[in-house]
């Protein structure tokens, strides 16, 4: 396997190099979480002829990904100036408020832009303005034990390069992070690129065992496994709430995943993004509310010791508010003030632009305004979810049960015979040439194939659009 923080001392030990990664695309089924894909980008480098580039740019593990992304970005739907373009079910973004966030934000932008804004501002971790709404957000929507204070805050531009600068501070090259199977396929991204770190799946039991305590047993085993490789431990990230699970965790696995922590000494990362974006699902009555990590007293709900500066939470403006292009998230440590100094020391390569900050500024301080959005916000995720999966269910399709995010599994296995990741590879590949953009289950570390992420918080009539396209790709009909 080519690691990208693997240094190549002349032209033949690249060549091949370039010729193992091409190669690791070529097994009949190989986990497509494992692979870096054989793609035009390898051939182009093999035939450059030209100065030539870091090993890191070369190596880069992440390029096909992003070239794949990038494609499909280029060719979007648009119901006037391109109606045949592709209907982006794959990426997770919040289009059901888009009307009402651009009224909003025009507004915001023609009466809160000061001539600060013009320059570098008044913080390089964020403008003063910003972390005092982001505090006051948290200190009113997450209940937090000890109050959130704008010195605990570093913003930056989303979750991305939040993550990504995150894990440069506390990761060495080759360092591993444990992170519960299946997961966001960018923290393959964002906690690897730039860190040279390794991110390690760990494949949690399924259903509601997933989410449960018991499930920081397998935390354990690949903890070892990694000891067994030479490989340090040094994070923990929990995704809560689960992405693609779509699940909220109960605080008794929070719990246990903070003990995991303290028992081996590392970095506790809480990933909650999707934190207001919880709804109703009749199908789960019961489901547990979204508990921040802010909220949990470890030292008093256990009885243990826990060192609070190993904890840092990551959120972004993102998808609760429906703006991924705006580009803001922070990270907020209580405990940890080295690190906090540590990430300022590089923190203008993702300064927030002065626009994106007067908008949420904005937005978070009125709160009357923030309080209808989040609540209509939610309101539409319930019957986007609701109008989704009963839509697969019609048709003899299982969608995931879901109360979080923008997303749901959905289970093709079944239905069209599918035993391997190449197949669900081939799935994929059918639908992207019908003109829908989805997300496989193997690129999130889900260990079964045939499943594909589906993202229903898309405007209804692309919504609409992109499930008949799979319809008639697919050959599915009403059965109930």
């Amino acid at each position: 396997m080519v690691r990208a923080d693997e240094r190549v001392s002349s032209t033949t030990a690249l060549s091949h190099k370039l010729e193992e990664l091409a190669c690791n695309g070529n097994s009949l089924d190989i986990h497509p979480s494992k692979l870096l894909y054989a793609s035009p980008w390898i051939d182009q480098v093999k035939e450059h002829a030209g100065i030539r580039l870091s090993d890191r740019a070369l190596l880069c593990p992440t390029h096909a990904q992003a070239e794949k992304l990038d494609s499909m970005m280029c060719s979007l739907y648009d119901v006037h100036n391109n109606p045949e373009g592709v209907v982006n079910l794959g990426v997770a973004e919040n289009g059901l408020m888009t009307d009402e966030y651009i009224k909003y934000f025009g507004e915001a932008l023609r009466k809160g832009l000061n001539p600060v804004d013009m320059g570098y501002g008044d913080r390089l971790s964020g403008s003063a303005r910003l972390k005092n709404a982001i505090a006051d957000m948290f200190n009113e929507n997450f209940d937090p034990i000890e109050p959130v204070v704008p010195e605990h805050i570093i913003t930056g531009t989303g979750c991305t390069t939040v993550l990504d600068q995150l894990s440069w501070t506390i990761l060495n090259p080759g360092d591993a992070i444990l992170i519960a199977a299946p997961f966001y396929a960018g923290f393959d991204v964002n906690m690897v690129s730039r860190s040279g770190s390794h991110v390690v799946p760990v494949y949690v039991p399924d259903g509601e065992k997933a989410i449960a305590p018991e499930s920081l047993a397998a935390f354990e085993d690949s903890l070892q496994a990694c000891k067994d490789e030479g490989r340090e431990v040094k994070a923990v990230l929990l995704c809560n709430p689960q992405n693609p699970l779509g699940r909220t965790y109960p605080r008794e696995t929070i719990l246990a995943y903070a003990m995991f922590a303290e028992k081996h000494n590392l970095h506790l990362i809480s990933d909650e993004i999707y934190a207001l974006s919880v709804y109703d699902n009749p199908n789960l009555p019961d489901f547990p509310e979204f508990i921040s990590f802010l909220n949990i007293d470890v030292e008093k709900e256990t009885g243990k010791k826990f060192d609070k500066s190993r904890l840092h939470i990551v959120y972004s403006f993102s998808k609760d508010f429906g703006a991924n292009g705006l580009r803001v998230g922070c990270i907020i440590s209580q405990n940890n003030p080295l690190l906090l100094r540590a990430m300022l020391h590089t923190c203008f390569l993702m300064k927030v632009s002065s626009p994106a900050d007067v908008l949420l500024s904005t937005l978070l301080n009125d709160k009357p305004a923030f309080k209808a959005m989040i609540s209509e916000n939610r309101r539409r995720l319930t019957a986007a979810s609701t109008f989704c999966r009963e839509w697969f269910r019609k048709r003899g399709v299982h969608a995931f049960n879901t109360v979080a995010g923008h997303f749901m599994l959905v289970d093709f296995q079944k239905h069209l015979n599918i035993t391997t990741f190449n197949q669900e590879k081939e799935l994929w590949q059918r639908l992207l040439d019908a003109g829908v953009y989805t997300a496989t289950g193997g690129g999130y570390h889900w260990k079964y194939p045939g499943f594909l992420r589906i993202t229903f918080s898309v405007n209804q009539d692309s919504l609409k659009l992109g499930l008949e396209r799979i319809e008639k790709e697919l050959g599915l009909k009403i059965i109930a």
